[in-house]
């Protein structure tokens, strides 16, 4: 993988590089090109919304690109959007308590690969599937989750897509009301699809 984004020595984010240490290289999310959406289900149908608001950095290192790899994403709940006005009060007021929980922030640790990187034919672009271990901080509580997602590298820019389900109850949510009036499930499935691009060199 070719890591190209400004060397993270002198981020805060950074420990001091040590004797033969590997450089670690930080990319920041691209907002505009990047969603954060989630589906739950009614009686009959599902609905969808997304944040509007998010940002985050991704951390690899030279050689070995997920030795210590890192990241994090931050999104503002107040941005939450859904496709009719009712559903998106419902799910501002009452099951992201937004006002109340302003953000939501994931942390990402332990990444590691699921077999070899693959190669898109007459391109500079490998992805490979991974899997990591995640904190999510959310409605005022902490949970640790498996993720497994898929990374691509463009030899400039990081292309991530993953997919997972979570449970409203495990963070002492409110389950979405169909209708405003029948609850509608606990689980709730979260697409997650980022682009990230090398931090400006200082």
């Amino acid at each position: 993988m070719a890591a190209t984004g400004s060397p993270a020595a002198s981020s805060p984010a950074a420990a001091a590089p040590a004797a033969n240490a590997p450089v670690r290289y930080r990319y920041i999310i691209d907002k505009r090109k990047s969603r954060v959406s989630f589906t739950f289900r009614g009686v009959l149908v599902p609905y969808d919304a997304h944040f509007g608001v998010l940002e985050g950095e991704i951390f690899l290192s030279s050689g070995d690109p997920f030795r210590a790899a890192s990241g994090e994403i931050r999104i503002r709940a107040t941005s939450v959007q859904a496709q009719k006005p009712e559903q998106q009060r419902m799910l501002y007021q009452e099951v992201l308590e937004a006002r109340r929980f302003p953000e939501i922030r994931l942390r990402v640790s332990s990444v590691r690969t699921q077999g070899e990187a693959t190669h898109r034919r007459r391109s500079r672009e490998k992805s490979w599937e991974l899997r990591a271990k995640g904190v999510l901080e959310m409605h005022g509580a902490e949970k640790e989750l498996p993720l497994s997602f898929k990374l691509s590298d463009t030899g400039t820019k990081l292309y991530l897509r993953g997919r997972g389900v979570l449970r409203l109850s495990d963070f002492g949510m409110s389950r979405p009301k169909v209708l405003l009036l029948v609850p509608g499930g606990d689980d709730v499935e979260v697409r997650v699809r980022l682009v990230a691009a090398p931090a400006p060199k200082k």
